[in-house]
């Protein structure tokens, strides 16, 4: 059965060799049958079925099953004596496989490879383990020892991958890169590393993610790759016309030394990195440097024991935004230029967002009177303005607005009143909406002025509900973002009525809230009631008058003549605090004097 499974391994690289097989089992495919030729069928073309063979057909499907499903270096003449040049029997295996759909196989050894290999579309190689020890090149497990300065494994075609081996580069020999996945004009996805170690290529990327020429990488999978010792761990690149979008880590780990970067990001958004593990002991530019695009890294952990103090651990270039970072460090000097979200706990470090309040004033809509909003503008003749009772939120109001048939309309913070855009890059976003009820589609949505002109919101779907309606948006710096409510009834014959109420904005990457800002010790407006505790208490027959701290506004009882107020230093009132006393009785009498002045 063996010999059998065998010659069926030979027929997939020598297909015409097979066609002379031995059905008494000679492997070398050279033996004859034993019994009399036949005439050939020419409608038939189908070599499996021109002999009379002695074996039951059942086991051939069987092995052709086999076959289908893997493919054996050794067969194509792979030695793994860390010596033999493995990579014209390796790559003939590949290409093989390419043709069948089987994966290709490596068992136990060191395969060393003079050039790089390959890998198509559809084609998976699998070894048998990276070994016994993950602190040294293994000798025990399945090992694709780089001996040349190429690149040592290209992947250029989707649905491939690496599963349970070591890409390894021989004693520092210069490879330009480990592994690399390249999109050069097409697509490629569904890419799968698991298991993988890629050892000592300090001269290049061990893990290359690259797209050009309006190619394209997305929806790969990295499960537990484990790098020590390169010039770069991981490198995400794309041209200005690709894209290298959502791939997903999970579990790795970057360690060792030499490193420039552990992770190098040059374009691309939605890269996801899942309790990845970034512990060179010193990087040359940072850890983690996003010089363009953006990544998600949640739970990471980040470590340089070694670290200079003047190189970042984490860096992020001018233009960057979006990039969440979470997780823990031992610390380290964290550089955000950009409008990004660094979440690492560390006893060195601060980990700082844009607050979340409403920067909006008179987003409560108090204070609307016939076709005015105070602090807020609204567009175009003929267009009322009615305040209805609170829906969303107690004590904001709802602005039932109504716009003529065949205009269209805004509603938009005062000039004077909008939000500031300050220096720091936290500022170069702004994200706005406000809850909006209408019965007509497509009738309402946001605009704001960006660098490269007017964008424009989602609209809302005329269903008669309440949506939050809003956007995100870069600011212009220039002239004025003017974020505003956009209303369109330019091409009705009726009027439109619009519904809208908390409306609120935040500048960054930071998510609203829809309740006013608290007033704070830089100052404030209040557009509502603002009411303060009041608290009862009683003259004094000494004349001083004592008043907690437990208000500002007091209601007096008694008559007896006050002449001082709160005397002793422990009871004073901070400098600037207003008092408001009512006094119950006629008879109560306040003294002008040195401790009193009345005005």
């Amino acid at each position: 059965m063996k010999n059998t499974i065998y010659t069926f391994m030979v027929f997939v690289a020598m297909s015409a060799s097979f066609a002379q097989g031995n059905s008494n089992g000679n492997s070398n495919g050279q033996g004859n049958h034993n019994h009399p030729p036949h005439d050939q069928d020419n409608s038939n073309e189908n070599s499996y079925s021109q002999g009379d063979y002695n074996e039951d057909t059942s086991i051939d499907s069987l092995n052709l099953s086999l076959i289908s499903q893997s493919i054996n270096v050794n067969n194509f003449g792979a030695m793994g004596d860390g010596t033999t040049d493995d990579y014209i029997a390796i790559q003939s295996a590949i290409d093989a496989a390419e043709l069948t759909g089987a994966k290709v196989t490596m068992p136990v050894g060191i395969y060393s490879i003079s050039q790089t290999l390959l890998i198509p579309a559809g084609v998976m190689i699998e070894g048998e383990g990276r070994g016994a020890t993950s602190l040294e090149t293994p000798y025990n497990g399945t090992i694709i020892k780089n001996s040349s300065t190429q690149v040592a494994i290209r992947i250029v075609g989707q649905n491939s991958g690496l599963k349970d081996l070591v890409v390894y580069d021989t004693d520092n020999e210069g490879a330009a890169g480990g592994v690399e996945i390249v999109a050069d004009g097409i697509l490629i996805e569904s890419i799968v590393l698991e298991r993988v170690l890629i050892f000592g290529f300090t001269d290049g990327p061990a893990l290359k993610l690259y797209a050009k020429n309006t190619g394209g990488i997305s929806y790969c999978s990295f499960y537990d790759v484990r790098i020590r010792y390169a010039k770069t761990g991981i490198l995400l690149e794309q041209d200005a016309t690709s894209f290298v979008n959502s791939n997903s880590f999970f579990h790795g780990a970057i360690s060792g030394d030499g490193f420039d970067y552990c992770l190098r990001v040059l374009g691309g958004n939605n890269n996801v990195f899942n309790s990845v593990i970034f512990e060179s002991y010193s990087t040359n530019y940072g850890h983690i440097v996003i010089e363009s695009g953006q990544i998600l890294g949640n739970n990471l952990r980040i470590e340089g024991v070694s670290q200079s103090a003047d190189i970042p651990l984490i860096q992020l270039n001018t233009g960057t935004f979006g990039t969440e970072i979470s997780g823990r460090s031992t610390g380290g000097l964290t550089i955000d230029n950009g409008d990004n979200y660094i979440d690492i706990k560390s006893d060195k470090s601060i980990d700082f967002k844009n607050s979340h309040n409403n920067l909006f004033l008179n987003s409560c809509f108090n204070g609307i009177e016939g076709h005015t909003i105070p602090y807020w503008d609204i567009s175009a003749t003929g267009i009322t303005v009615e305040s209805l009772s609170p829906e969303i939120l107690p004590g904001y109001q709802v602005a039932k607005i109504t716009i003529p048939a065949g205009i269209d309309g805004y509603l938009r913070p005062s000039f004077k009143y909008l939000p500031p855009t300050l220096l720091p890059a936290k500022y170069d976003r702004v994200n706005f909406g406000a809850y909006i009820k209408t019965d007509k589609p497509n009738a309402v949505t946001t605009i704001c002025r960006a660098p490269a002109g007017i964008v424009t919101g989602s609209y809302h779907p005329g269903d008669s509900e309440w949506h939050m309606i809003g956007m995100r948006s870069l600011v212009d710096r220039t002239t004025s973002y003017e974020p505003k409510f956009h209303i369109v009834n330019s091409n009705s014959s009726t009027p439109l009525v619009i519904y809208i109420t908390t409306p609120t904005l935040v500048f960054g990457d930071t998510t609203v809230q829809i309740e006013a800002a608290p007033i704070s010790e830089a100052g404030g407006i209040i557009t509502g009631t603002l009411t303060t505790s009041m608290t009862s208490i009683s003259t004094d027959v000494t004349g001083y008058l004592i008043l907690p701290e437990a208000g500002n506004v007091f209601e007096i009882s008694g008559t007896n003549t006050t002449v001082r107020i709160n005397h002793q230093t422990a009871n004073h009132f901070p400098k600037g605090t207003v008092i408001t006393l009512l006094f119950n009785d006629a008879n109560a009498n306040v003294i002008n004097s040195g401790y009193i002045r009345l005005v």
